[in-house]
């Protein structure tokens, strides 16, 4: 009796399980995916048959849950995709079939405009900056930063060969023509409503993308203490209702944003600690994305280092009055200073490797392409009292790369036999200091008018102990971030 009992019992509470965590499902449930028309060629079947089949849609075997539900991603090709769904139990074989039909863009709504816009508006190409005025001097206007290309500008005047465009309602700056084609007659200037976020982890950075209709102006700053990078999006109105933020983020802590004008949006970008090692802004189709670099190791080993010697070929730069040329002894140092961060365990690159014409946008090109961490270009001076020492000064374009600059000059005003300290010099708009990808600094050694610092820099042993104290200044920069970063995580 007790054997029958608990028979019955183990009996009664197995099918109790059995019925109470399994549907009961009678032929080929398709909750999903049997459609007539899609506009998309990724394709989700699911359904739901009874527990322990085996399930095959168009040939291949799909998995099938407890619950007795599958799935399958289906890519489709344009026309008719025919599919086919067979399962197989002890009970019965079932088979259904459909198709779906895939077109390759789904047909918009023609809405009649009786506002077409009569004013002129341009299109950025690919190297495009924006000014913050119409000024000039040697290195060009002051520049806010680098856009995107295929953004569309109101312009609002022509001044010499800037166009004077329209950022938001009550804000404009200025666009070299050479970067800007005309638009097709009847194009409105850019608006968009903010659509969703995500931040995310790529790898090598974090990425901010927000989605929007069209590619909107915008312009950039970055704000110490807090640490965070401030876009601020043009012709753009908040319509953003949650922002996606996964915890594998490296450098980004938080990402906020406010309506500071009527068609103003501002991003704010908080950095994880003081530092940061690169950002930049650019479209993927309609989203702008901000990508913000993460950290490298704080040491030399293992970072990629550029290196920019100025001038070349037939831009001599500034000549000694005995005849030494700036762009010879730009070279020689960076090969110095290239075996003396290689020392140490860096990867270098180089911008120009011999005495070759190079503009700019070249020189850019090579270090963006080579995923550089940091960038120091070498230069020599000239200007003033010839009888009197010059002196050395460092360059930095960006406040969050300053200290860079700064330990590099510290160490050159305190090599041996004295040298005159010309400055710290900040804002300074030099073409290779105005990406933001990457800290850089610019060294100018010292004066060619000069005749004392002639003596100095034309002798080999005085460049190299120069160059030295330069890789020097890199390392003491990189001990402070070290330190920072021990500080963060403690």
């Amino acid at each position: 009796m007790k054997a029958k009992f608990l028979f019955l019992t183990l009996f009664f509470v197995t099918f109790f399980c059995v019925f109470s965590n399994a549907q009961i499902i009678s032929g080929i449930k398709v909750v999903s995916g049997k459609t007539d028309t899609v506009y998309r060629a990724t394709h989700y079947v699911v359904g739901a048959v009874s527990p322990g089949s085996e399930v095959l849609i168009n040939g291949t075997v799909v998995k099938q849950y407890k619950t007795g539900s599958f799935g399958i991603e289906l890519k489709l090709v344009e026309g008719v995709n025919p599919i086919e769904i067979r399962v197989k139990n002890n009970k019965e074989d079932l088979l259904e079939k459909f198709s779906v039909y895939y077109k390759l863009q789904q047909p918009k709504p023609v809405i009649s405009d009786t506002n077409s816009y009569h004013g002129m508006v341009v299109t950025t190409l690919p190297g495009a900056y924006l000014n913050y005025g119409a000024g000039e001097d040697r290195l060009g206007g002051a520049k806010i930063n680098f856009i995107s290309e295929g953004v569309n500008l109101a312009v609002i005047d022509s001044v010499n060969n800037l166009y004077k465009v329209r950022l938001s309602d009550s804000r404009y700056s200025y666009l070299p023509k050479e970067y800007a084609v005309k638009a097709p007659a009847g194009t409105k200037p850019p608006f968009s409503l903010t659509g969703s976020w995500s931040v995310s982890n790529s790898g090598k950075s974090d990425k901010v993308r927000i989605s929007l209709d069209q590619r909107l102006p915008y312009t950039m700053t970055f704000e110490l203490e807090p640490s965070r990078i401030v876009v601020d999006i043009h012709g753009a109105q908040c319509n953003s209702n949650w922002i996606t933020q996964y915890l594998d983020l490296k450098s980004v802590e938080y990402v906020d944003f406010s309506q500071t004008e009527s068609d103003v949006m501002r991003i704010v970008i908080k950095i994880k600690g003081n530092r940061c090692w690169g950002y930049s802004a650019s479209y993927s189709g309609n989203a702008l994305v901000i990508d913000v670099k993460h950290a490298p190791d704080p040491t030399l080993k293992g970072m990629t280092i550029g290196l920019d010697a100025g001038h070349g070929g037939s831009a001599s730069g500034a000549v000694s009055p005995s005849g030494y040329k700036e762009k010879d002894l730009n070279l020689s140092m960076v090969y110095i200073l290239k075996e003396e961060l290689e020392k140490r365990g860096a990867k270098v690159v180089l911008s120009r490797k011999d005495d070759s014409d190079m503009n700019m946008t070249e020189r850019k090109r090579i270090f963006k392409e080579a995923g550089i961490d940091m960038l120091i270009s070498i230069h020599c001076n000239a200007s003033g009292n010839p009888l009197v020492s010059g002196g050395t000064s460092t360059y930095y374009r960006h406040i969050e790369y300053r200290d860079l600059a700064k330990t590099i000059l510290e160490r050159l005003v305190k090599m041996d036999g004295g040298i005159k300290n010309f400055g710290l010099v900040g804002n300074f708009n030099f073409s290779l200091n105005s990406p933001t990808e990457y800290p850089s600094a610019l060294v100018e050694t010292l004066f060619m008018s000069s005749l004392p610092d002639e003596e100095k820099i034309t002798d080999p042993q005085f460049r190299k102990a120069m160059m030295t104290e330069v890789a020097k200044g890199v390392e003491d920069y990189l001990k402070i971030v070290k330190k920072e970063n021990k500080r963060l995580n403690r």
